[in-house]
């Protein structure tokens, strides 16, 4: 048991009753901190911010390839 978890004499239940509540409230709630609800907009800005980022990143890609080209010695 933790230090937040209550004693089950404090509340007057069984032990096992209150191990079972609290596997159940993680298993209900795990993640939920990490991964907060979006709303439709968020979720689909963040879509198109991906996508945009993708585009930049292959546009980063081919520069650097005709940069490289063109700083070769032409000779």
């Amino acid at each position: 048991m933790t230090p937040k978890e209550p004693h089950p004499r404090e509340i007057d239940v069984h032990p096992e009753t209150l191990r079972s509540w609290v596997r159940q409230y993680r298993r209900e709630n795990s993640g939920a901190q990490n991964s907060p609800q979006i709303g439709i907009d968020e979720r689909a800005r963040l879509k198109e911010l991906e996508r945009r980022n993708r585009e930049l990143e292959m546009e980063n890609s081919f520069l650097k390839k005709a940069a490289a080209y063109f700083a070769k010695d032409p000779r």
